[in-house]
């Protein structure tokens, strides 16, 4: 009798509290009025939404900045495909004063004398290097050289050049004057950097001299040799990588000029 009291007296106690529990359950889900339900859910997706937009934002920086990159390194590794015919290389680099030499085969049916016609046209030369010229003015003829060493009249030609520059997204030209020395004979050429010591000292070159020489190089054809040697006053970053890419493109453009012609060039008028 006792034992059955016991029972039914813990019976009667658990139903009460599980009654209990799921009274309280059932008010606490009544109590959150829909409009809060609503409104927590929709800061839920909007912050979702916020996380999955700076995501995207991250990724499109991330490769921003690898092409800027990419195209910052441009000079130092060009993309650009050359002439199999041609070859560019550095040959020196001694205080600052950057050599490089490149050769380009131009076939055996282009006359040799033509080629060297046009690269002694001076006046003619911003058309042929466009990127690399922008005006010349042939000033006529010098007696001596500057260390007053003699010279037949006529020997040392002058030129006046604007030259173009371009560094990355920067660029401009800048004024030069040469002295130039032919050698018909053997089709040779050599330019250095005249006027007073001022454009040496406040220019944008310290030093300049550049060479040309064109060969009959048999069944190989027409060889032509170009050397630069230049110290510039402020050196740039990849200054020799500059330097040969635009020794390249010098040649590429001679090769250029040579393809469009028709009945070879004639020989300058100062040389006549």
């Amino acid at each position: 009798m006792v034992t059955t009291t016991i029972l039914a007296t813990t019976t009667l106690t658990t139903a009460t509290t599980l009654s209990t529990k799921k009274c309280c359950s059932s008010k606490s889900s009544s109590s959150v009025p829909p409009l809060i339900t609503a409104l927590t859910a929709r800061r839920k997706t909007n912050a979702n939404t916020r996380r999955r937009k700076r995501r995207t934002t991250t990724r499109r920086r991330a490769t921003t900045t690898r092409t800027s990159h990419e195209d910052a390194f441009e000079a130092k590794s060009p993309t650009t495909k050359k002439s199999k015919n041609l070859k560019c290389e550095l040959v020196s680099n001694v205080a600052n004063r950057f050599t490089v030499k490149g050769t380009i085969l131009l076939g055996a049916h282009v006359n040799a004398d033509d080629v060297y016609n046009m690269l002694t046209d001076y006046e003619n030369a911003s058309r042929v290097f466009a990127s690399t010229i922008k005006k010349v003015e042939y000033l006529g003829f010098e007696e001596e050289v500057e260390d007053g060493e003699a010279r037949r009249p006529g020997a040392v030609k002058r030129i006046k050049q604007t030259c173009n520059w371009k560094f990355f997204i920067f660029g401009g030209n800048f004024n030069i004057e040469l002295g130039v020395v032919e050698n018909d004979a053997k089709r040779h050429m050599t330019c250095t950097l005249e006027g007073a010591a001022s454009q040496r000292k406040f220019g944008f070159l310290r030093e300049f001299e550049g060479s040309w020489e064109v060969e009959e190089n048999g069944e190989e054809g027409t060889k032509v040799t170009h050397v630069l040697s230049v110290k510039p006053s402020l050196t740039p970053p990849y200054a020799s990588d500059i330097f040969v890419k635009q020794v390249e493109g010098i040649l590429e453009d001679v090769e250029r000029e040579v393809g469009s012609w028709e009945n070879g060039y004639a020989v300058p008028m100062h040389r006549r």
